[in-house]
């Protein structure tokens, strides 16, 4: 339990840096398959890849591959999915105040999902799709980002160079003076990535190569990550992470003896909403299935979460419990973790 308190201290710690570097803001962009960026820099790479749909696990890069260690949470949002609950305004599952917010994200003025980099004030459509992992070390964003223009204004704006290509993608670098990281944007006309680390220039293109198998991805590394998204759907928002088996259960927080990954996903196409719940463990001896159950029934974190829902199942698949439930209305920015 230490160990996830300690790692939520750093997420906010990662926040505030930077916040104050200045150069992050909620924005917004649609999502569609991305084209390839050609350049005659000397440096460039003369082999573009496409850039396929977006799939959650084609750009979630092995721990360390890119950043992070042993493990890194991840988030994926789509705007799109929510955004098309207009229509139930008020009256459905989404709510007026979350429509709002949403858009306003869209808009760039929101606060949530954050953070987002800003993209210098340069004018984009709407954002239909974006992942974000080891706590916003990395960023994928799908959507109409007029890659020209949000290139000139990180150079003229924002203080990036433009320091060549990879597959597909225009790289652009910021080396923040007096500050742990620096900062790596790759633009193509449907994506752009984003990895702020200690060599970002590097990093961003191995995250490139994530999407077509050329860097390792998580699943390819790691069996509870691979085990954790067979279970997580591919809804409207998705949450996971893995993490070292855990020691005691802790239904505050909440967290299993020997659980070893946690997800969420919420699906938006059905009626009432259908929201699911993945805890991983080590093996199928190690599970807890009455703290499990204990938990979905109200228990600890699970009074608050699970009372909007009416109905609430809990099934053991080996190694793996997912808890079940349906509600009449969506919470579009719902924690993995207690607040």
């Amino acid at each position: 339990m230490s160990d996830q308190s300690t790692r939520r201290s750093d997420i906010s710690t990662r926040r505030d840096v930077l916040q104050a570097v200045g150069v992050l803001s909620t924005t917004g962009a649609v999502a569609g398959l991305a084209g390839c960026l050609g350049s005659d820099d000397e440096n460039d790479d003369d082999d573009p890849i496409e850039v396929a749909d977006f799939e959650l696990s084609s750009w979630l890069s092995a721990p360390g591959t890119v950043t992070g260690e042993d493990h890194y949470p991840f988030e994926y949002f789509s705007y799109e999915a929510f955004l098309a609950l207009e229509d139930t305004l008020g009256e459905g599952p989404l709510s007026e105040d979350d429509y709002e917010e949403i858009e306003a994200g869209v808009n760039g003025e929101g606060s949530q999902p954050r953070p987002l980099p800003s993209l210098s004030g340069r004018e984009i459509d709407t954002f239909g799709e974006y992942l974000t992992v080891d706590n916003n070390a990395q960023q994928v964003l799908y959507g109409d980002h007029a890659p020209d223009a949000i290139g000139d204004g990180l150079v003229e704006d924002v203080g990036f160079e433009r320091v060549g290509s990879h597959g597909g993608f225009d790289i652009y670098l910021n080396e923040l003076q007096g500050q742990p990281v620096d900062i790596a944007v790759g633009l193509s006309e449907d994506v752009l990535l984003w990895v702020e680390d200690e060599y970002p220039d590097d990093d961003i293109e191995a995250l490139a190569d994530t999407q077509t198998g050329d860097t390792a991805r998580y699943t390819d590394e790691s069996e509870e990550m691979s085990e954790l998204l067979d279970h997580v759907g591919s809804g409207a928002r998705s949450l996971g992470e893995t993490s070292d088996p855990i020691s005691q259960t802790d239904l505050d927080f909440p967290a299993f003896e020997g659980q070893v990954a946690y997800g969420y996903d919420v699906a938006l196409d059905g009626d009432p909403i259908d929201e699911r719940y993945v805890i991983v463990f080590e093996d199928e001896d190690a599970v807890t299935l009455d703290d499990v159950e204990a938990w979905a029934g109200g228990e600890g974190d699970g009074e608050e979460r699970f009372a909007s829902h009416t109905d609430v199942s809990t099934e053991q698949d080996g190694r793996t419990v997912v808890v079940s439930g349906t509600r009449e209305t969506v919470d579009p920015f719902v924690d993995l973790y207690s607040p």
